[in-house]
């Protein structure tokens, strides 16, 4: 399918290729996603993911969307959607929303996330197809609202200096491009969460504790095994915190997403939640060291969640 890599049906549909898009998927990912869209635009794009099993219970699960009713989306309002993925959660805020910008570092991610919103008839959706040098593509104050939904602990994957800094560059784009009183909602993981405190291997560190232990202890465990550059960066609450008000972000407001913001089933202040919100049956499926953490002091509590997520509001 080298029409795809040609630039003519990112064309057709209108995605724009920046320079530092990603180059580095490999051919089986490259070609999966090439029969996807293939297949998507024969049979629709849901019926595709369906028919080829490509991540289907991430890409269409509604749990996962429910952070887009907390936004507070007006119909006046223009999105950045920052790792806009498949398109899966572009199309839901596109229908509350004058605009959404879609920006996605995976090219055929792009294209695929573009086909799904036209062909559900939504034509004031962009698609942008870049941003691994964590410079936004947007003028000063574009945007009411910006969404970056577990993008963050990734977004310096490909980065050789220092990851912190990136991410403080990366967060200082985000506030220049929003308006003055606009959203930010960042989600991201704990460092700190209980699954890293009790031992669970760090996916982007490929260790036991992983970004739980001091970075020392990191970069030297991960040096003896041979494991290469990480994957991804987290940070604790407080860290973040402090990020977030470096780059010039005053309101800021901390929820929870219970057991994390990927599949929660609770999201919203940490002040609504009780263990008495969740049916047994929730709680029996959510894992021992779930199960363990509603039971810890608040303050503990609220230091380990598996996940971190912030309103930022960029002051009038």
């Amino acid at each position: 399918m080298n029409k795809l890599h040609s630039g003519n049906l990112y064309q057709r549909f209108g995605v724009q290729l920046l320079d530092d898009y990603s180059r580095a998927e490999d051919v089986p990912t490259i070609q999966k996603l090439e029969e996807l869209i293939t297949l998507a635009e024969d049979i629709g794009c849901v019926e595709a993911l369906r028919e080829k099993g490509h991540n289907t219970e991430y890409l269409l699960s509604k749990k996962r969307a429910a952070y887009i009713d907390l936004l507070g989306i007006k119909p006046t309002d223009h999105v950045l959607e920052i790792g806009s993925s498949m398109g899966q959660h572009t199309r839901l805020a596109a229908r509350k929303c004058k605009r959404v910008s879609a920006l996605e570092i995976v090219p055929l991610q792009a294209l695929f996330s573009k086909i799904w919103c036209d062909e559900e008839g939504l034509d004031n959706v962009d698609v942008t197809s870049g941003d691994m040098s964590g410079r936004l593509p947007y003028e000063d104050s574009t945007f009411d609202v910006v969404i970056c939904n577990y993008v963050l602990e990734w977004c310096a994957g490909r980065h050789q200096g220092s990851t912190k800094e990136f991410h403080r560059e990366f967060l200082r784009e985000i506030f220049r491009s929003l308006k003055s009183g606009g959203k930010l909602y960042l989600s991201t993981k704990n460092r700190f969460s209980i699954r890293y405190l009790l031992g669970s291997e760090d996916e982007h560190l490929g260790i036991r504790f992983g970004s739980a232990l001091p970075r020392a202890l990191q970069n030297m465990a991960r040096r003896r095994a041979d494991l290469g550059h990480p994957t991804g960066y987290l940070h604790s609450w407080n860290a973040l915190e402090q990020l977030l008000r470096d780059v010039g972000f005053s309101q800021l407001e901390r929820l929870l997403g219970f057991p994390d913001a990927r599949y929660p089933d609770y999201l919203g202040p940490f002040s609504g939640f009780s263990r008495e919100l969740l049916s047994e049956d929730i709680i029996q499926k959510v894992g021992k060291k779930n199960k363990l953490s509603m039971y810890l002091p608040s303050p503990i509590f609220q230091q380990t969640t598996n996940s971190l997520i912030f309103f930022a509001q960029k002051g009038l």
